[in-house]
């Protein structure tokens, strides 16, 4: 009897344990979650290391493997508030080779709205001896020792809203007969010592050519052309120019003079005009790119680097002096004139 009843228990135990046995895994795995979730918990309190540092350990807390391969916290420890402290600074380091591209990449171009166009007078007069403006001209006269103002154009527009009557008459050149600027007397007087060219007219042809294309009125108009103007010849461009007076000047010498004067890249906007005349190449002056907005107190070395750069197709020539060059005539068929050695001579046939 006693083997019947432990034989009925063994069979109720099996019984049992397959009816709970479902419960006691379930069991099992919630408990194994549950301590998961707390030793992520924990990692995620840790502070972090920077890059470079060890990474901090755990106080407070001694961790254990179970049997299940489980690990469980022998001493749980909930997360403190750790004192806040500034996030560490991580520098990136460049691509070299993205920095080298960028650094060899071109400035981007400005945009030229006005040309500032500038003459030397003598060399102008060396073929317009008969012109108002060349008559007398002289060694003495401020006009032949500094530039002067030829005038400030837009780059593409021209006679806006001027008349075809006006027009045609402005294309015979007879430039007197054209309306009158009207100018204050204080201004008139400026302009007519910085442009020579008013005793001709070249103020109203200017002003009907192209300050009907831009928003000044025409003493703000020509009172930014004369500023811009002293800006020049008052600047170490000015000086190199009166330094080389019936001597020889280069390109390039003047784009380092507009450098100096007006900061690296200035030079690059500037196109020196010459012409030959006779066996001579004459720098005839020179025009200014300046930019497509501009008032009547704009900073010039700011109206320059805001243009584009161009390119002069002269290289080079004489800043001529007051009086033309010619060789002197032989005073008989085959023989030179006293004191003649077959040289240029500068005379005066003003």
């Amino acid at each position: 009897m006693t083997s019947t009843y432990m034989e009925m228990m063994v069979i109720a135990l099996k019984r049992g344990l397959r009816t709970f046995r479902p419960v006691l895994v379930s069991c099992a795995i919630i408990t194994a979650s549950c301590a998961a979730y707390d030793v992520h918990a924990a990692e995620l309190a840790a502070p972090r290391a920077a890059i470079g540092q060890e990474a901090p350990r755990l106080a407070d807390s001694t961790s254990s493997v179970g049997a299940s391969g489980v690990l469980f916290s022998a001493t749980p420890a909930l997360p403190v508030a750790a004192e806040a402290s500034p996030p560490t600074s991580v520098r990136i380091q460049p691509d070299p080779s993205v920095t080298q591209r960028a650094d060899t990449r071109p400035p981007v171009p400005g945009k030229t709205g006005f040309v500032l166009g500038l003459s030397w007078l003598p060399a102008f007069c060396e073929t317009r001896a008969k012109r108002p403006e060349c008559v007398g001209q002289s060694a003495e006269r401020a006009d032949a020792k500094q530039l002067t103002l030829a005038g400030l154009w837009p780059v593409r527009n021209s006679f806006c809203k001027v008349s075809e009557a006006l027009q045609a008459e402005d294309r015979k050149r007879d430039w007197l007969a054209l309306p009158a600027v009207p100018l204050s007397a204080d201004v008139a007087t400026k302009l007519a010592a910085s442009m020579p060219g008013t005793a001709s007219g070249l103020d109203r042809h200017t002003w009907l050519r192209s300050g009907t294309c831009q928003v000044l009125d025409p003493d703000a108009y020509f009172s930014l052309q004369i500023r811009l103007l002293d800006a020049v010849n008052t600047s170490v461009v000015g000086a190199l120019f009166r330094s080389r007076i019936g001597s020889d000047i280069t390109e390039a010498e003047v784009k380092a003079a507009f450098d100096q004067s007006f900061a690296a890249g200035a030079g690059d906007r500037i196109r020196l005009q010459c012409r030959q005349v006779g066996d001579r190449m004459l720098v005839t002056g020179l025009t200014i790119g300046l930019s497509a907005t501009m008032e009547e107190m704009s900073d010039l070395g700011a109206l320059i680097h805001a243009a584009a750069p161009t390119r002069s197709r002269c290289s080079g020539g004489v800043v001529d002096a007051a009086g033309r060059v010619r060789p002197e005539r032989q005073a008989v068929a085959g023989q030179m004139a006293p004191g003649a050695s077959g040289a240029a001579k500068l005379v005066d046939v003003r």
